[in-house]
């Protein structure tokens, strides 16, 4: 295994602009039957507007991006203070079929912004590549266990506004628990409509994690079955792009940040991602 993940790293840096060497220590395998495997769920009335199966040796940078660009942010590789994990590219994996977005536990100095980062993540965005104004998205996806964890799936504004912002599926793996939600208002009078699911089937097994999003409503899905609705004029309606990220949380709350017994590296994976637009 340790060879396979040197090439498919290999890769990663011939088709990316990291300048750090990959890392050397074995991630657990992620080639289990995955939901992909039941075939394309297409919605009714719906077609296929853009996906990624990521089945190519690098990350198609037709599609995405490994710069954010997105307020609240600090720097093209650091969110901000709740993150404890600075992006970099070779922690951005292709490997049997899967994206593999890696967290590790070795300190790096970045440039953007400059400092010293205790943890490093995987991070890639559609933004400029892909947006779209309602419409179905889904991920297949595999969560990794282990206290100060944070990937997450979300959806932000390409206008690059905030709120804003749709978080599909965002593991706490501190407390265990899935988010689902809707940040909306102004900035700072900022309203969030959340769903909790705690309990370890995330990190257990593959599962779809989908968004209905219309005019006046957001249904989120797990595995096709509604888990959540969000109606009003808080929905947004402006085109927004896919994040995909791995990562650590930094704080105190919802369980605090990574500590001895968080497995490092560990990976976010996933499958596929696919968005549907209306006929």
């Amino acid at each position: 295994m340790k060879l396979k993940l040197g090439i498919a790293v290999l890769l990663v840096l011939a088709g990316l602009t990291g300048t750090a060497q990959a890392a050397d220590k074995q991630l657990p395998q992620a080639n289990e039957t995955t939901c992909s495997a039941a075939g394309q769920q297409r919605p009714a009335g719906m077609r296929l507007a853009w996906h990624d199966e990521f089945g190519g040796r690098t990350v198609d940078r037709r599609s995405w991006s490994t710069v954010m660009d997105f307020p609240g942010r600090a720097g093209g590789h650091y969110h901000n203070t709740s993150y404890g994990s600075y992006a970099v590219d070779r922690n951005v994996v292709l490997s049997g079929g899967k994206l593999r977005l890696v967290t590790d536990n070795k300190p790096v100095t970045g440039t953007d912004p400059a400092g010293t980062y205790q943890y490093t993540e995987g991070f890639i965005s559609s933004h400029d590549k892909f947006f779209q104004q309602y419409g179905y998205w889904e991920i297949c996806a595999k969560f990794p266990a282990g206290k100060g964890l944070w990937p997450a799936f979300w959806l932000i504004p390409q206008d690059r506004s905030w709120p804003p912002e749709i978080d599909v599926a965002e593991w706490f793996g501190s407390i265990g628990s899935m988010h689902s939600g809707l940040a909306s208002g102004t900035w700072p009078d900022v309203r969030w409509d959340s769903h909790w699911a705690t309990g370890p089937a995330p990190t257990t097994g593959w599962h779809r994690y989908g968004l209905l999003w219309t005019a006046d409503r957001i249904t989120f899905t797990v595995d096709g079955v509604p888990t959540s609705t969000i109606t009003g004029d808080q929905v947004p309606d402006k085109p927004m792009y896919v994040v995909l990220n791995s990562g650590t949380w930094a704080n105190a709350d919802r369980g605090g940040p990574p500590d001895a017994t968080t497995p490092f590296p560990n990976s976010f994976d996933v499958d596929y991602v696919r968005v549907y637009s209306a006929r």
